[in-house]
């Protein structure tokens, strides 16, 4: 496999159909070797963007590089880039081998050497032996996997994926994302992910770009984006976050004082502290008690879930309904109990509300 790789550079990319406008004037870099995940809800524009990079699509307006080279006007025929589709596309005729090999098979490349790329790939995504199967006889995440074996066989500069995932069940989604990751590692290709699920993309990534309404809403690591989120439409997205209206009372340095309903929190300022903000905690950062704690809120247990693993519950307060996901079941509580949530204030990030 070729150890060569390129950056992706897009530079104020604009896409209309008719007066409709699906990107506006978005810019975004991706690293050479590594893995950046478009996120956001349907309708947002990471799946236009996608194939405008591969050039399943013309932008309207705007440049695209592939390295070097400025291919904007180029077709997909001319783009060294492959991907990988949500349906897989396997000829269902074809066995494994000719299914990964296919490509190469157009390019006209020596039978010999297709036949020591295909099997180099299949052993790659950990699938010798399975050569002479048809694709009705491999599991969905079999199937995923001669997918990715048939893109990265043509060694591109850049491997595409498309919801790769969504037709797997979670179980299997988890060990085939991991897969994925690997594969992209061992080869240090550039790639662009496509997907709606924020846990799979902070499982694949090394950068998140979030779009909302054909724009990046925020960019950054898994990290940044769960624990700094820029708008409540961020923390909201990435995380479930729970979303509590607030007064700013004081701040000082990288610390506030909020009114929540009738009580006075503790709170993380943001960098730009603004008249209208709210407070965004994640469901995880709230810790639950039958006694009253400083910081925190009075509620009743409106809903209590066993999930093994965790428990979920919905807690009525003045504020409105929280939400909270507590991993440490010390202590199970029962719907309609009086309980306290005690919010972390080095956990709580205020957000700009939404215009």
């Amino acid at each position: 496999m070729n150890s060569e790789n390129a950056s992706v550079s897009l530079s104020n990319i604009k896409k209309c159909y008719g007066t409709v406008t699906a990107i506006e004037n978005l810019s975004l870099e991706i690293p050479e070797g590594e893995i950046v995940t478009l996120l956001g809800p349907s309708g947002c524009g990471k799946t236009t963007t996608l194939r405008i990079i591969a050039g399943l699509e013309q932008a309207t307006g705007g440049e695209i590089y592939i390295g070097q080279e400025n291919v904007t006007h180029q077709s997909a025929t001319y783009r060294n880039v492959a991907m990988v589709f949500q349906s897989y596309a396997l000829f269902p005729h074809m066995n494994v081998l000719e299914n990964v090999s296919y490509g190469l098979t157009v390019s006209s490349t020596p039978k010999k050497t297709r036949k020591e790329k295909a099997f180099r790939a299949l052993e790659m995504v950990g699938l010798t032996g399975f050569e002479n199967r048809l694709p009705s006889e491999l599991s969905g995440g079999q199937q995923q996997r001669v997918a990715v074996a048939r893109a990265v066989i043509l060694e591109p500069d850049v491997l595409l994926f498309d919801e790769p995932l969504s037709n797997l069940d979670a179980k299997l989604r988890r060990h085939v994302r991991e897969e994925i990751r690997q594969i992209q590692q061992s080869l240090g290709l550039s790639a662009v992910y496509v997907t709606h699920d924020q846990e799979e993309a902070m499982a694949v990534s090394d950068k998140i770009v979030v779009m909302k309404d054909g724009a990046i809403a925020q960019q950054g690591t898994p990290t940044e984006l769960y624990e700094q989120p820029q708008s409540e439409f961020i923390a909201d997205f990435i995380g479930d976050a729970n979303i509590i209206p607030c007064e700013i009372e004081s701040t000082s340095g990288n610390r506030a004082v909020v009114k929540v309903s009738s009580t006075t929190l503790d709170s993380y300022a943001a960098k730009h502290i603004s008249k209208d903000m709210k407070l965004s905690i994640q469901p995880r950062n709230i810790r639950l008690t039958h006694t009253y704690t400083p910081n925190s809120l009075a509620g009743r247990v409106q809903h209590s879930t066993y999930l093994g693993g965790h428990m979920e519950y919905l807690i009525n307060t003045d504020a409105g309904d929280i939400f909270v996901v507590d991993a440490e079941m010390n202590e199970k509580y029962q719907k309609g109990e009086s309980i306290h949530a005690i919010f972390e204030a080095t956990k709580t990030i205020l957000v700009p509300v939404e215009q």
